[in-house]
């Protein structure tokens, strides 16, 4: 007859009776009575699962429904409130002596939702799901929560945190449950705190790359310059409409000293000048954003000197727009449109300035496989030196402007010895014929140096990216861009507050399990 009998209560499944010879802990008493339930079948199994999802969604839409009364913060901190009192308890937990250990907030709402009937996950992995659906669930809610009261904040503190927090969503939701998982299966092993690591370790890779949005999108811009120019406009103020269109004939015919000429080999140029040299087309901000976009089309032409001359075209275009005199404005005299085409202008000089840098990136990438041996980066740095030494497109800028420029075109020491360095990376045949002799002369100086050339090229490559990006921001925000947080830093925080289930925490679920 066995020694030792056990009464465990399966929530879901019923209490079974475990005998045994020897001793067993609770949790071995919990394991054999697992063993001997009979199999589930599919439709057990599914209602099972729909339940652990429940389970892991249940605290996420509690606590945003607690917080709904109080607007997007109220959602935010209702959704954050649980994950973050339970990674704070066992911080805190690490250091309290045994007797001042503090309950886990976690095993509470654990052992609630169990007493109100929803199935306990029994396994890692099912405990891995319900913490992944947890994480979704939360992260969704958080960042649409954020990204409204971006726009609602009254505090600039409360709207830098809010637009931080809604970066990048599509990679915060990537990371969210495969942090969410590496976290429960570490933390089942080695403690919650090594989930939380794990957790963020994983999550960061999600943000690498990733841009942070800072200020206005070029979407809100255009939107702005659209309202901003229709007011204008119902004010009676807009282009002249003939003198645009002279001014851009003239603009036309010195094109023909760089080799235009109409209804030749330039089509979409042709395209782009008739519209510009039409005395009917409007000139208000839709106008002048369709005839932007006709140049642009000409820009991505596959003629390279289509592609040449339609810059010198955008760029010119752009200049007059920005600091038309105010004989070529109709309705000029009038002090409210005046003041509401200034502001127009104002928003569209930044989208436009904005754009300069953005196809400096499209540039580089289609200039990647030209500049072999030194890749996007040398395309960045040129553009980039020709923009600061071109007198006339500098114009265009203030001086605190130009003088981010000058500095992003000789670029950090740092970058400047990254690129040094990435020289000798293998990628074109005298680097590549270096690196292999000294592979062949001395692996374990040339293996090393080939790497470390590689890796050196690609940050500085990443550097330079990183300076044109700033650049385009700050035009869009029209002043100088503030310290912003990586993307990397915000995935990662994704696995810091990643839900985990905990595992027999406290007294109040281990009676319950074992009907004590």
């Amino acid at each position: 007859m066995a020694k030792f009998s056990y009464d465990v209560n399966i929530p879901g499944s019923g209490s079974f009776e475990v005998n045994s010879d020897t001793e067993l802990t609770d949790q071995q008493a919990y394991d054999y009575a697992l063993q001997s339930m009979p199999p589930r079948t599919i439709g057990q199994e599914v209602q099972r699962g729909l339940g652990i999802a429940a389970r892991g969604l249940t605290p996420v839409a509690t606590g945003a429904a607690m917080g709904a009364p109080f607007g997007p913060v109220g959602v935010m901190a209702g959704t954050l409130a649980l994950p973050t009192a339970e990674l704070a308890t066992q911080a805190a937990n690490v250091v309290l002596p045994q007797q001042y250990q503090i309950p886990s907030p976690a095993g509470a709402v654990e052992n609630l939702m169990t007493r109100i009937g929803l199935p306990q996950a029994e396994t890692t992995a099912e405990r891995m799901g319900q913490a992944a659906v947890g994480a979704l669930g939360g992260a969704g809610s958080q960042i649409a929560g954020a990204a409204r009261l971006a726009k609602t904040a009254t505090t600039d503190l409360g709207r830098r945190i809010s637009e931080m927090l809604s970066q990048a969503p599509g990679r915060q939701l990537a990371a969210a449950a495969p942090a969410a998982v590496a976290a429960q299966g570490v933390g089942e092993e080695f403690g919650p705190l090594a989930g939380a690591a794990a957790g963020m370790a994983v999550g960061a890779p999600f943000g690498v790359g990733g841009r942070p949005r800072v200020g206005p999108t070029a979407e809100d811009l255009a939107t702005k310059s659209s309202q901003l120019f229709e007011r204008a406009k119902e004010s009676g103020v807009m282009f002249n409409a003939p003198k645009f269109a002279n001014k851009m004939t003239g603009v036309m015919n010195s094109l023909r000293d760089e080799g235009y000429e109409a209804g030749t080999a330039y089509p979409k140029l042709d395209i782009a000048l008739n519209r510009l040299t039409d005395p009917t087309t409007p000139k208000d901000f839709t106008g002048l954003s369709n005839l932007r976009k006709t140049i642009q089309s000409a820009q991505a032409s596959i003629d390279p000197q289509e592609r040449r001359m339609a810059t010198i075209l955008k760029d010119q275009f752009d200049e007059y727009v920005s600091s038309a005199p105010s004989s070529d404005i109709l309705g000029a005299n009038t002090k409210t449109g005046t003041e509401l085409w200034k502001q127009a202008r104002g928003e569209y000089s930044k989208l436009m300035k904005a754009d300069v840098f953005e196809t400096m990136l499209e540039n580089a990438k289609l200039d990647a496989s030209k500049f072999t041996a030194s890749g996007a980066e040398n395309s960045m740095a040129q553009q980039l030196r020709q923009l600061a030494k071109n007198d006339k497109k500098m114009r265009l800028f203030t001086k605190a402007e130009q003088a981010e420029i000058t500095a992003a075109a000789k670029g950090t020491t740092a970058q400047n010895l990254l690129k040094f360095f990435g020289r000798f990376a293998p990628t074109g045949p005298v680097s590549g014929a270096f690196a292999g002799g000294a592979t062949v002369y001395e692996p374990t100086v040339g293996i090393p140096l080939a790497l470390g050339a590689t890796a050196a090229r690609g940050g500085a490559t990443a550097l330079r990216r990183q300076s044109v990006e700033r650049l385009a921001d700050m035009m869009r925000l029209g002043a100088p861009v503030p310290r912003q947080m990586p993307v990397s830093a915000i995935t990662g925080g994704r696995g810091l507050i990643s839900p985990q289930v905990p595992l027999d925490v406290t007294s109040e679920q281990l009676q319950q399990i074992y009907g004590q």
